[in-house]
């Protein structure tokens, strides 16, 4: 009854997708509201664990179709708008992260590494944008440029998180030790 179960749970994600698409809203959000309302479930974890090989498969597609629609003529056209709001949205997101740290009791060696770690766009704004667009919110133009100012910060945090690494060697600990350096 395994695959019966997981093909209901596959179902279940496709028709609440068509059910949004019907309603032209994404079905990117009918899949995040079914994974919202299956996630509530009492068999979270075996819909998990069934699902789990498809998981890997779909994130890719995702972000190959992202990656598809990024219109690498906007940073082109416009490098010093797009490199301005790619800082500004890292920048201001890592400050936020910086003091929700403190205020979640982050151990104060970690709060920069946590910062840059969550500094990034989120995936969702993907899904928001495609949505938006769909629905003529916002044009084309607004869309390509804040689809690759979002692509770029998640470019970013790996980057960033060198660099934190590297100059909080200079500081001393980084407080991100591995369990074997801890018992050494």
């Amino acid at each position: 009854m395994r695959e019966i179960f997981t093909a209901f749970a596959l179902l279940w994600v496709i028709g609440i997708a068509l059910l949004m698409e019907s309603v032209h809203l994404s079905m990117s959000m009918g899949a995040f509201v079914a994974g919202v309302m299956l996630a509530d479930s009492e068999f979270r974890h075996e819909i998990e664990v069934d699902i789990a090989p498809f998981k890997g498969l779909l994130l890719g597609l995702f972000f190959i179709a992202v990656g598809m629609s990024i219109d690498f003529e906007v940073l082109a056209r416009e490098p010093v708008r797009v490199a301005g709001l790619v800082v500004a949205l890292v920048g201001i997101k890592t400050i936020a992260q910086w003091f929700l740290a403190s205020r979640f009791d982050v151990p104060s060696a970690q709060r920069g590494y946590f910062a840059i770690l969550l500094s990034q766009g989120g995936e969702f704004a993907f899904v928001v944008l495609a949505a938006s667009l769909a629905a003529r919110v916002v044009d084309q133009r607004l869309s390509s440029l804040v689809t690759l100012v979002v692509a770029l910060s998640m470019v970013s945090t790996p980057l960033l998180l060198l660099l934190q690494r590297r100059f909080s060697r200079f500081g001393g600990d980084d407080g991100l030790e591995t369990a074997t350096e801890r018992k050494a």
